[in-house]
C-alpha cells in the first residue's frame, strides 16, 4: 500500500521504513537526506504548493526552489546538490503519487512565509515576512487539499505536539497549536475519508518518546509508526493491506 507524505522530519522520518506495511513515495531517513526526498514542509500553503509542483502543474523559478524545497538549498544539505538526483525524485513521486491510497499532512504552523508571490520556508529563506493563519484561512485550505486529491482517497492530518495534552496541564497550551488542532478536527467531523492523529496522546503514554520539546526520538518514530498503521492505515484498509 503506498503513500504520500508531506511535513517536518516528525513524520517525514517516522514513516521512512513503512513499518512493512506501507510504502511511502516521499520521506526521509535523517535529516535532509533520503532515496525520495524532496523537502521537509510545515504549513498548509506548503502542502497545496507541492501537490501542485509534484503534478506540474506550478513551475516554480529557480531562485524559488531552494527557498522551498529543501534539497537544492546548499544551506541545509550535508552533501553538494544534485540537480538530476533531484530531478528524478520528483519524477518518481509523481509517477507514484496516484497510486497512493493514502496521504498524510502534517500541518504544525501557522506562519505564511511568502517570497515573490510563492510560499517558501522560514528556515530557507530568512528575508521573506509573514502572515499568521485564522481557524477560517487554515480550513479553507484543508478544503482546498482535500480537493487536490480525490475523495475516494484518504487523507490524514497530522497535527504538532500540544504540550497541555502530553503533561495534562492546560497551563502549557499553545495558542497555534490549538487553532491548528481544533481546524483540523472540524474539519475531519465533516469531511469524508479525512482523518486526524495528535501524536500527543502517543506521547503522553510514554515521554521517553520524544526529547522533551518538539521532536521524536528514535523510538518514538517507530512507536508513531506503529500508531499510525493500527489505528489508520491498517485498520481502515482491513480489505487491501498488502495492496
Amino acid at each position: 500500500m503506498k503513500l504520500f507524505a508531506s511535513g517536518s522530519c516528525r513524520l517525514l522520518t517516522t514513516i521512512k521504513n513503512g513499518n512493512e506495511n506501507v510504502t511511502p513515495i516521499h520521506s526521509m531517513i535523517r535529516n535532509y537526506e533520503g532515496i525520495n526526498f524532496l523537502g521537509k514542509l510545515h504549513n498548509s500553503k506548503h502542502h497545496i504548493q507541492f501537490i501542485k509542483y509534484i503534478r506540474d502543474e506550478l513551475v516554480l523559478p529557480d531562485h524559488i526552489l531552494p527557498r522551498f524545497m529543501t534539497v537544492y538549498n546548499s544551506y541545509v544539505t550535508s552533501t553538494y546538490i544534485d540537480i538530476a538526483k533531484n530531478i528524478n525524485n520528483k519524477e518518481m513521486i509523481k509517477t507514484q503519487f496516484d497510486e497512493c491510497e493514502w496521504y498524510v499532512f502534517e500541518i504544525c504552523s501557522l506562519k505564511i512565509y511568502n517570497h515573490d508571490g510563492y510560499d517558501v520556508q522560514h528556515e530557507l529563506s530568512r528575508d521573506s515576512g509573514y502572515t499568521v493563519q485564522t481557524e477560517e484561512e487554515l480550513i479553507n485550505d484543508l478544503k482546498t487539499i482535500r480537493e487536490l486529491i480525490p475523495v475516494s482517497k484518504k487523507l490524514l492530518f497530522q497535527c504538532h505536539f500540544r504540550p497541555n495534552i502530553i503533561y495534562d496541564d492546560d497551563t502549557k497550551k499553545v495558542e497555534s497549536r490549538e487553532i491548528i488542532y481544533n481546524s483540523i478536527r472540524k474539519f475531519c467531523e465533516t469531511s469524508e475519508n479525512s482523518f486526524l492523529y495528535d501524536p500527543s496522546s502517543l506521547i503522553k503514554s510514554d515521554h521517553s518518546f520524544f526529547n522533551g520539546i518538539v521532536h521524536f526520538n528514535p523510538e518514538g518514530h517507530t512507536k508513531s509508526m506503529d500508531y499510525m498503521c493500527e489505528n489508520y492505515f491498517l485498520k481502515f484498509n482491513q480489505n487491501n493491506i498488502n495492496g
